[in-house]
């Protein structure tokens, strides 16, 4: 009986530990339009070599990247505020390590960092408790 029971701490112990690592984890970047006056959002996020296709967003729609994380993980998103197009943002949507994902998401649970557009800048949902914090103002190209 001791035997079983060591066993099966170590195997709990185990999968904590491997709950932890970041490395081959999957998460999600979110980005969702609450632009006023039913204004489009333009959207692509890109990582090393790659990049998704522009989107557009409507009003309160949302785009979802799903990727795993690696090593230097980083992907950066660019924001164009509708209609003309002039306002805009890059930001780092998601930087593959433990300070930037309880920093600005939050936490890991849900596995995405959720971005929000608003008239006057980008937000970040706080994922624990759901409260979005002001993060980047639109620049004027």
């Amino acid at each position: 009986m001791e035997k079983v029971l060591i066993c099966f701490l170590f195997f709990f112990v185990s999968i904590q530990r491997i709950d932890s690592i970041l490395f081959l984890r999957r998460f999600n970047i979110e980005v969702s339009n609450k632009l006023e006056g039913n204004k489009i959002l333009q959207v692509t996020c890109s990582e090393k070599g790659a990049s998704t296709r522009v989107q557009f967003l409507d009003f309160n729609s949302s785009f979802l990247v799903k990727f795993r994380i690696y090593p230097k993980t980083l992907i950066w998103c660019n924001l164009w505020k509708g209609p003309d197009y002039v306002h805009h943002v890059k930001f780092n949507g998601f930087v593959g390590n433990e300070k930037f994902i309880h920093d600005v998401c939050g936490s890991r649970k849900p596995d995405v960092c959720f971005w929000q557009a608003r008239e006057d800048g980008v937000y970040v949902r706080n994922n624990p408790t759901g409260a979005f914090k002001f993060m980047y103002k639109w620049d004027i190209n």
